[in-house]
């Protein structure tokens, strides 16, 4: 019996240690694979930005953003304290500034990236283009003038034509790449071939309801439009032939129809939408980097062109809910498709960027009513005896998404925390990233295959002043973020470095 109870024992003890190996054996392994979970997860994210920081003081205010010596890197427009203006380089290591000839108390105007500048003359009210000319200033006295505009009137991608009335007649003049100003009165408003004889067509739009095109062949038509209507051509539907599309509406809020005018045979086809909804038009063309704002509680329209053929983004506002539309025009017929809806209630204000496939999503979004009931009847009363309360704010976003139905947010931040955002391609790969400006620091993000990936930029001042919208400062292959301490006048910019061949080649150097 004794016998029997030892070898009981034994085998108990055996399986015991047996036990207690294969334990030690399921947790070594739970340990290795959480490692390798551990490494794999370290290394399946994202490459933290990078960013290249230059800090520089400047003699004033910025005003814009300007290319006035037309050398693809942009300057900047600063007016000091006695109104007086400055043409400024950011040339590292010290930027070059330049008194600009223009009376102090003249009104003037230009464009984003505009290589000229308009001034009216405060005694005698003529207008005036300045320029750089072989590094010297020139200017052209353009007399009493009903209005202009500096743009780009001849689609070549530069803003260097400034469009002049005077009573019916409209005039160009132009910016050569030497800075020579030339006047070119019979510009069209667009070229393209209308009319399918394989070449290309002007069209005039000589008021805001008639059209005139004028065919290579020597044949000439005249379209009437709908009050309010605003116009671009494009070759819709990629047969190689342009059409003329109108958006009916005018500037503000509109109940919208899209329209396609066809020109064949010496006749116009016509081809209208139904009512589309409660829109802006916004009325310019876009491309892979193109932004859509959308005003409170109503969507807007964007045309965009793609390799075969166009096709416009309409986004509607229903409920407070953002929706995409692609909207395309085949055989005479208009056609919508929904792409997507904004993950974010009670947005009041969105842009939009295209990444090639992917876009950038941001905006505000407002309070919902109930809160903001909540607050006035019950929170306000209450703030005095319990200070520590306060008003609720409304809220900035931004997401990533492919186009389709996936959505990356980035971030939502309390609007008062919020102090601006750019966007600029930022490390010079030709698609843009967005910085987003906060008291004492700048986040930089980059949304790529899905994923965002950030960095951080420490800054001195805790209050920007607004520098060219919502756009990046063109310099050295790259663009920059830059923004402009609202006390003190000093600019921080802020780019990437890049993995391009490109912006390998144009490093700037870190300084402070």
């Amino acid at each position: 019996m004794q016998r029997n109870g030892q070898k009981v024992a034994v085998a108990r003890s055996l399986d015991s240690h047996q036990g207690v190996m294969l334990m030690r054996k399921a947790f070594a392994i739970a340990v290795l694979v959480g490692i390798v979970a551990l490494i794999a997860h370290h290394l399946s994210r994202p490459k933290p930005l990078r960013p290249i920081v230059a800090t520089w003081q400047e003699v004033g205010r910025v005003d814009t953003i300007v290319d006035l010596d037309a050398d693809g890197n942009d300057e900047l427009l600063v007016q000091d304290k006695n109104g007086q203006l400055w043409w400024v380089q950011f040339r590292l290591p010290k930027p070059i500034r330049q008194k600009i000839p223009v009376p102090k108390d003249a009104e003037w105007f230009t464009n984003f990236r505009g290589q000229m500048l308009v001034f009216m003359h405060p005694k005698t009210r003529r207008a005036f283009l300045i320029t750089r000319q072989g590094g010297k200033w020139a200017t052209k006295d353009l007399g009493i003038l009903k209005g202009c505009a500096v743009k780009v009137a001849d689609y070549d991608g530069q803003v260097n034509d400034v469009v002049v009335w005077r009573e019916q007649r409209r005039t160009v003049f132009s910016r050569l790449k030497d800075g020579t100003i030339v006047e070119r009165p019979d510009l069209p408003d667009w070229r393209a071939d209308l009319d399918g004889d394989g070449k290309e067509d002007a069209v005039y739009q000589v008021s805001e309801t008639e059209v005139r095109i004028h065919c290579s062949s020597g044949r000439k038509a005249s379209l009437k439009l709908p009050p309010f209507t605003f116009i671009a051509v494009t070759d819709m539907d990629g047969d190689k032939v342009a059409e003329i599309i109108g958006v009916e509406g005018y500037g503000g809020v509109c109940h919208l129809h899209l329209h396609c005018w066809r020109y064949e045979n010496g006749r116009w086809f016509e081809s209208s939408s139904q009512e589309f909804g409660k829109m802006f038009w916004h009325g310019m063309l876009g491309d892979d980097t193109s932004l859509l704002f959308l005003a409170s509680g109503f969507g807007g329209v964007w045309l965009f062109l793609d390799e075969k053929d166009a096709w416009l983004l309409a986004v509607t506002v229903e409920k407070w809910r953002a929706k995409f539309w692609e909207v395309r025009w085949r055989e005479g017929k208009w056609t919508k498709r929904l792409m997507g809806e904004v993950p974010e209630r009670n947005a009041n204000k969105i842009w939009l960027v295209r990444k090639g496939q992917d876009w950038m999503v941001g905006g505000w979004a407002s309070l919902p009513k109930w809160q903001k009931w909540l607050w006035e009847k019950i929170g306000q009363p209450l703030q005095h005896f319990f200070p520590f309360l306060h008003e609720p704010q409304g809220r900035v976003f931004v997401y990533g998404w492919d186009g389709k139905r996936r959505w990356a947010l980035l971030g939502r931040w309390r609007e008062g925390n919020f102090l601006g955002v750019k966007l600029a391609d930022m490390d010079g790969d030709r698609k843009q990233e967005v910085s987003i400006a906060f008291p004492k620091r700048v986040l930089v993000a980059k949304f790529e295959d899905g994923r965002w990936r950030t960095g951080w930029v420490e800054v001195s001042f805790a209050d920007y002043e607004r520098i060219g919208d919502f756009f990046g400062f063109r310099y050295g292959g790259r663009e920059w973020a830059i923004y402009q301490d609202r006390d003190s006048h000093r600019c921080i910019a802020i780019a990437l470095e890049g993995d391009t061949q490109q912006s390998k080649r144009h490093q700037p150097q870190r300084r402070d």
